[in-house]
């Protein structure tokens, strides 16, 4: 197995790890802020243990999560929302159309996507429109949150990745989740009781899925571009559907099936090339 396809291995297992947050949002009974403030608390701590021994933050890795960090705690905390005002399949779905967005900036940055990659992001994209089904969005608000989640995400993996390749991916996953759980302070305090309650939970949230998560993230964007990284995930908009189908016992339409295919298609075509 080549660098490049383990690369993808790991996005696609993290994708799918990351698909259980609907989950969680649903069942948690505590608001989606304080939750997005939890995880990113405890994934800061966690990402600190690692951190202590050998600390590599200098100046200007430091004063980058005064970018980093808010676009982070913005993604998540409108992510979080969407899917909580919507179907989980509308509200992650709406996050995933941010292959779209990075591909306008690249395009306005003068990095213009091949024609190939192009192509499979827009039927992955036309995937993705099906699998929401419109018809069932109940909140235009949400609707709204996910717009936002998708286009601060975009920029957050284009400025990201340039700081991943200079300080690597643990100190960027740490600087990012450390200057977010700091805006977040005020939910995090709000939702201590609850985090304190559900422990197993929140280390999963805290420490899985967004310690190793993020720095699982930031390897693979020094090996896989931030296009072909966007194309991939559309794994975790799926798992979110599945579980919202068969655990929250969501309806899921003859199209979104349809959608729910080519999406999971474009993962694998998009592996297969992207690894010959």
């Amino acid at each position: 197995m080549n660098i490049k396809t383990r690369a993808y291995l790991l996005i696609g297992l993290l994708a799918v790890s990351w698909g259980t947050i609907p989950l969680i949002i649903r069942t948690s009974g505590v608001s989606s802020l304080s939750l997005v403030g939890i995880r990113t608390f405890l994934g800061s701590i966690f990402l600190f243990a690692f951190l202590i021994r050998d600390n590599k933050i200098n100046k200007e890795l430091f004063l980058s999560g005064f970018i980093l960090g808010p676009l982070l705690a913005i993604h998540w905390s409108t992510m979080f929302l969407s899917i909580e005002l919507n179907s989980v399949a509308i509200g992650i779905g709406l996050v995933f159309t941010y292959p779209i967005f990075i591909v306008l900036i690249e395009f306005l940055r003068g990095n213009k996507a091949s024609l190939q990659q192009t192509l499979i992001i827009l039927i992955g994209f036309f995937g993705l429109y099906l699998l929401l089904d419109l018809d069932q969005i109940s909140s235009l608000i949400g609707v709204v949150y996910g717009l936002i989640s998708s286009i601060t995400l975009s920029i957050l993996v284009i400025y990201g990745s340039t700081k991943t390749q200079k300080y690597g991916g643990l100190n960027v996953a740490f600087i990012q989740v450390f200057f977010a759980a700091i805006f977040l302070t005020p939910f995090t305090v709000q939702g201590f009781s609850w985090l304190q309650n559900n422990l197993l939970i929140s280390m999963f949230l805290g420490f899985f899925l967004t310690g190793v998560g993020l720095v699982t993230y930031w390897y693979v964007v020094r090996i896989v571009s931030p296009v072909s990284i966007g194309t991939i995930t559309y794994l975790e908009p799926v798992t979110g559907v599945l579980i919202g189908t068969f655990l929250l016992n969501e309806i899921l339409t003859g199209l979104q099936i349809v959608g729910f295919v080519l999406v999971l298609s474009v993962g694998f075509l998009q592996v297969y090339l992207d690894s010959k």
